[in-house]
């Protein structure tokens, strides 16, 4: 039997067949931007390659040279999304460690940033979210650009390491971003189709979660 993981790593960069340059290229990323769109204004991936082309302004034979299926142009739209996703948290990585002066004011900057970058995407990821119950590549990689997520928000804030009074800071970096994450993507409606709260409810809810995790890390213990 075959590891799902094993199955799915070899598609993990789906790119379609990308053109380099000239009308082909601008072609190909009117198809991407189109099904992007209604990705979003649909809030789930109910609609049909018909409707990517003549939003596009392409002809559905040009979609069918570059993509297989419609399940392939969707994982395309996914691979270009976390791309600029990581871009953005890249950026976001930057800002915190140069405005950052203590472990409290790194992790109430970890909450605000965290929470505006999900609810700038939310519109594409919740789309996406809903796929992944359903098609293992998009639901793979969505796992692979939390863990770089993971990854980056750890070594930013075990730089404060010294101030974390938890006995276990790994853990306790790990579990702030989860409970940060899990907070905000319940709120935005993640895995739903939108909001579920009100525009005070945002701004108590970032508060709210700032002070929680820099009470935890600084005297969370066992």
């Amino acid at each position: 039997m075959v590891d799902e993981d094993q199955e799915v790593e070899p598609l993990l960069n789906p790119t379609g067949r990308e053109p380099k340059q000239g009308r082909s290229r601008a072609s190909f990323e009117r198809m991407l931007a189109a099904a992007t769109d209604l990705l979003i204004e649909r809030g789930n991936d109910d609609f049909a390659l018909t409707d990517v082309a003549k939003r596009g302004k392409v002809s559905i034979g040009s979609i069918y040279c570059r993509f297989d299926s419609k399940d392939d142009l969707i994982q395309a739209v996914q691979r270009r999304v976390m791309e600029r996703m990581a871009d953005e948290e890249a950026e976001m990585i930057g800002r915190l460690t140069d405005k950052s002066t203590s472990l409290d004011v790194l992790v109430r900057n970890f909450v605000e940033e965290l929470a505006e970058f999900l609810k700038r995407n939310a519109p594409v990821l919740r789309p996406m979210m809903l796929r992944a119950s359903s098609d293992p590549v998009v639901r793979a990689m969505g796992r692979k650009g939390y863990d770089s997520l993971v990854e980056k928000v750890m070594s930013t804030l075990l730089s404060r390491r010294d101030e974390i009074g938890h006995e276990l800071p790994e853990l306790a970096c790990e579990m702030t971003l989860r409970i940060a994450y899990s907070a905000f993507a319940r709120y935005l409606g993640f895995g739903t189709v939108g909001d579920t709260g009100t525009k005070a409810d945002w701004k108590n809810l970032k508060t709210e979660v700032g002070v929680m995790c820099s009470t935890y890390l600084r005297n969370g213990n066992r």
